[in-house]
């Protein structure tokens, strides 16, 4: 009998192993530079903490989890990405009341089931960074800056922001429903995904790929154009940030993020010397998934990036 590795899950050879801790040692000396401590949470959580936290009608969650039962009957997950995680630990270890404000760092491997393709692997390696317990605008423009001085520190080139804000839980519901409205005169000449996403949640629908959507949703109302005051406002003073910090940026209308725990700042930090699969680090504020889990009103904020990519 012959074996050979999983599909979409690698090897990585002692040739390799270089560049791989180029990037590690990369990440810890920017969050030794900004401050942040290292935090490794486990490879297996409950599945309700992702179901809950990432949402069920996500892609991550309908069609790309590795979920088991184990011996006591119990639905477990290896982990598809790490916010959520750290959330859990926030809350596990009592900061919420002992140290609300945390600035935290991640590296480590996460599971999703999708098709292999180009930097997007079954088990793939990720690092991020998660502040949580301020609301406060810089602490935005402060991590996109970090993610900049990361992609500096590596020296990768051709960097562009992408910026957007989708808003508070109740600004989001009325961009859903616009969306809803704008949509539905089309639906019927988009794709299965966008159909399927039409009623359970149409804001995933500016996330499709497919070349026959893209006028349809190069039409959509953007979520900027439908913020309450406040939101305005802290949109606002990161932009002000962002420009005092010298960070150029594009701002996006229809820029979301694919899990439901997003909350006004969404960004995306690009390169165009990597070709189509241009996205280094995606990110952005969930300022209710603490609450989401079961705990006070927390804001939070961070990012992600894969190494392989």
């Amino acid at each position: 009998m012959s074996y050979d590795r999983v599909r979409g899950m690698y090897d990585i050879l002692p040739d390799e192993i270089p560049w791989w801790r180029l990037v590690e040692e990369a990440v810890r000396e920017i969050a030794r530079r900004y401050n942040y401590r290292e935090i490794r949470v486990p490879l297996v959580e409950h599945t309700e903490l992702f179901t809950r936290g990432v949402g069920e009608a996500t892609d991550i969650v309908t069609k790309e989890m590795y979920t088991f039962q184990d011996r006591g009957e119990r639905s477990l997950t290896l982990r598809p990405e790490g916010t959520a995680s750290v959330a859990r630990a926030y809350l596990t270890h009592g900061w919420q009341t002992s140290e609300p404000f945390q600035k935290l760092f991640y590296l480590g491997p996460m599971f999703r089931y999708e098709k292999p393709q180009k930097g997007r692997n079954r088990q793939f390696h990720q690092y991020g960074i998660e502040v949580l317990g301020a609301l406060d605008p810089s602490v935005d423009a402060e991590v996109i800056a970090f993610a900049w001085s990361l992609m500096e520190h590596l020296q990768l080139g051709g960097l562009r922001l992408r910026l957007n804000s989708i808003g508070c839980a109740k600004d989001r519901e009325t961009h859903r429903e616009i969306l809803r409205s704008h949509f539905t005169q089309w639906i019927d000449e988009m794709c299965d995904y966008c159909r399927r996403r039409l009623d359970e949640n149409p804001l995933r629908i500016l996330d499709c790929k497919e070349t026959a959507c893209q006028s349809f949703i190069a039409q959509a109302p953007g979520s900027a154009d439908h913020l309450c005051p406040e939101c305005v406002t802290h949109f606002a003073a990161v932009q002000g940030w962002l420009n005092r910090l010298g960070l150029a940026y594009d701002i996006d209308p229809r820029l979301v993020r694919g899990l439901d725990y997003y909350t006004r700042t969404v960004f995306e930090l690009m390169s165009s010397d990597l070709g189509a699969q241009d996205t280094l680090i995606g990110g952005g504020r969930y300022d209710d998934l603490i609450e989401m889990l079961g705990g006070p009103p927390t804001p939070g904020i961070g990012f992600a990036g894969g190494i392989e990519r």
